[in-house]
């Protein structure tokens, strides 16, 4: 055999060595919650190995599998390990689905075509009313319908339910749905839909948290981000909006070139102040239909990266400040500042702000909102 030919030969070989992986998308029981309801966990395989798991209740991200820089595939989600405590621990948002209006409402109310909508308030800042992630039920705490699906390019699950009438205080029957999948790329696509019977407001988003040193775990400020933003919102004493976008410039969230998460939290800072660390929101360039990249985030020691691509208007991120070795993970006690929210949005606190891009939903409309993290290795 002649040199080409052996290493055509190898070549081949190897690719094959690479590829030996099932393309598939399964379901597995994965325990029953406090009320006897039966969960049941998908997996989704690509063809590098890649993998992810996501359970019907709150359509939650458990498990994801992605490779280094040398392809040692290793878990890059952060939370808790048994379904006991995805149902009743401290932390009750990691990997969830967030709706029906992702992060905050403030006064946990607003006006919609000149009715006061009352929702229910799961927050009080000294008396004053706030409502979070779609209220102290919201669809993080329901089971949905998964059926998987396999096509050429991905494998995946989409997941259903009815939100009805008057659910945490919100008007109309929602029939909503999100689709999870991964493709040969190790890109994993996240699409929410929805569909109303009366005027209401719509705003879907996960809450995974993702470390991607991997299991070991450890802070994620040391990690490279970069995000395509000129402006952030700079919260009030209750956590939204006080006024228009400010800015980056001169202040810690200026990541239109990549820098490590920490590079300038010496900077005096109102957001970083009111917050009591890193969680900002930013107003992304060009929002729109079509998918626009976000930003960048990087670990430098194993070599992961993710880049996100959103059509939703702001990117809030949050690196966990709240986590803390008083909650065990998957993996042992966590770290502060151990995991960091990647959250594509409409911007906190939009119904009350008529300036910001709407978030309201009418019957005949169609709600519909894609975000990808396009995983990668340098």
């Amino acid at each position: 055999m002649s040199a080409t030919s052996k290493l055509l030969f190898f070549g081949a070989l190897l690719c094959a060595c690479v590829s030996n992986h099932k393309h598939e998308a399964v379901s597995l029981p994965f325990g029953k919650l406090s009320t006897g309801e039966e969960v049941t966990m998908y997996r989704l395989t690509g063809e590098t190995g890649a993998s992810v798991e996501i359970l019907d209740y709150g359509c939650r991200v458990y498990r994801m599998e992605m490779p280094d820089r040398n392809g040692k595939k290793d878990d890059v989600v952060v939370g808790y390990a048994d379904l006991s405590d995805i149902e009743g621990g401290k932390e009750r948002f990691f990997g969830a689905l967030l709706g029906r209006y992702a992060n905050r409402i403030g006064n946990a109310s607003f006006c919609l075509d000149g009715e006061e909508i009352l929702l229910d308030s799961n927050e009080d800042f000294n008396g004053v009313p706030g409502h979070l992630h779609g209220g102290s039920k919201g669809f993080d705490r329901k089971m949905w319908r998964g059926v998987t699906f396999t096509d050429k390019d991905r494998v995946g699950v989409r997941f259903e339910r009815l939100s009805p009438d008057g659910e945490e205080g919100y008007p109309g029957n929602l029939k909503c749905s999100v689709t999870y999948s991964l493709d040969k790329k190790n890109v994993l696509r996240i699409e929410y839909g929805a569909e109303t019977d009366k005027p209401t407001i719509v705003c879907l988003s996960n809450h995974t948290y993702y470390n991607l040193k991997g299991s070991a775990g450890g802070t994620v400020m040391d990690n490279m981000l970069k995000v395509n933003a000129e402006t952030y919102l700079t919260n009030n004493e209750r956590f939204v909006a006080k006024r228009a976008p400010d800015s980056v410039t001169g202040t810690p969230f200026d990541m239109r070139e990549q820098h490590r998460i920490d590079y300038a939290l010496d900077i005096p800072n109102e957001q970083i102040e009111t917050m009591g660390g890193f969680s900002v929101c930013w107003v992304l360039r060009k929002a729109g239909a079509k998918l626009k990249e976000a930003a960048d985030l990087y670990e430098p020691v194993s070599g992961r990266g993710v880049r996100v691509l959103t059509t939703e208007p702001g990117l809030l991120i949050y690196t966990g400040k709240s986590l803390g070795p008083e909650i065990i993970g998957k993996y042992g006690p966590l770290t502060k500042n151990g995991g960091a929210v990647i959250e594509t949005i409409h911007f906190p606190d939009t119904p009350n702000h008529p300036e910001f891009p709407s978030a309201v939903l009418r019957p005949g409309e169609k709600y519909h909102s894609k975000t990808e993290y396009h995983f990668y290795t340098k």
